[in-house]
């Protein structure tokens, strides 16, 4: 007997970033070329220096990486005001440039921000 598995396509991770359930829609900024994507965007927590104990919340949006195949840093991620269900606004638009990459060899990737 052998095993299937059930493998994620390419519409079932898009459909986890859609905008109207937890993504967020942003613009991806490479060398002034523009290309609307969905992330989600969380603001982890990071210790700043280790052993000290203080820490800071540190942007990460995670997007599919056929979204941006030249990503790199240095490059620019304008995100979309984030809004609760009733419209009003949570977090102002905001502009990030890209200082670290983490592919997960998933199909997703990481990418740790720092605000413009």
């Amino acid at each position: 007997i052998m095993s299937q598995y059930r493998l994620e396509t390419e519409e079932d991770m898009a459909s986890y970033l859609d905008p109207n359930s937890h993504g967020v829609a942003a613009t991806y900024i490479n060398n002034g070329t523009s290309t609307d994507i969905n992330i989600i965007l969380n603001n982890e927590y990071v210790e700043q220096e280790e052993g000290i104990g203080v820490e800071a919340l540190e942007p990460i949006a995670y997007c599919r990486s056929i979204d941006i195949p030249s990503v790199a840093y240095g490059h620019l991620l304008n995100v979309s005001a984030i809004k609760d269900t009733d419209g009003n606004i949570i977090k102002a638009a905001t502009n990030y440039t890209i200082v670290n990459i983490r592919p997960d060899r998933t199909g997703f990737i990481a990418l740790e921000l720092e605000e413009v």
